[in-house]
């Protein structure tokens, strides 16, 4: 009984962990620094419309956040998904939300991609890949929402410090991202 008790008052304590909106806030630094990551992709990205999916990449995963009832670390809030306690927010989930939405948009500059690293592993990871229209998997951006607890992580694929990521062409296919 004294076990149940200090899972209880644990299972409490940590649930102050939940992850803070105002920490979420989406400024126009980062919006900027992401479009400039987006523009780099290709000569014929849209400024505009890079700028549009910037602000939309950084947003949405507020919205998925919210929605998720987040708590923080990732890891964590896996854990209690896991145990039945939270319903949403692995990191294929968060992709799956990710993908359908920013296809939703229709992008006429971006072609959306399934990444994922380590896959068939116990720490499999899961993310969108934005690359410039028609362009190779291996020169887009990862747009990660899982591993910050719903703060943006983006970074071109070779230079992500803690995957290697290949595609999931099952999955860019079955979200329609590509034809092949």
């Amino acid at each position: 009984m004294r076990l149940f008790f200090s899972f209880i008052f644990l299972l409490i304590f940590l649930s102050g962990c939940s992850v803070k909106q105002e920490a979420l806030d989406v400024t126009p630094d980062k919006v900027q620094q992401l479009t400039t990551e987006l523009t780099k992709l290709s000569d014929t990205i849209d400024y505009q419309e890079a700028r549009l999916f910037a602000y939309e990449a950084l947003l949405y995963p507020q919205i998925l956040a919210k929605r998720y009832g987040l708590v923080s670390p990732p890891t964590f809030h896996n854990f209690l998904i896991n145990t039945g306690i939270k319903d949403r927010g692995l990191c294929y989930e968060w992709s799956e939300d990710m993908i359908t939405y920013l296809k939703g948009l229709k992008y006429q500059s971006f072609d959306l991609r399934w990444g994922v690293a380590n896959k068939g592993e116990f720490d499999e990871h899961n993310s969108v890949v934005v690359v410039a229209k028609g362009a190779p998997f291996r020169t887009g951006v990862l747009i990660d929402p899982w591993r910050q607890s719903g703060v943006l992580y983006w970074a071109k694929l070779g230079d992500d410090p803690e995957y290697k990521w290949v595609e999931n062409i099952e999955r860019s296919r079955y979200y329609g991202t590509i034809e092949r």
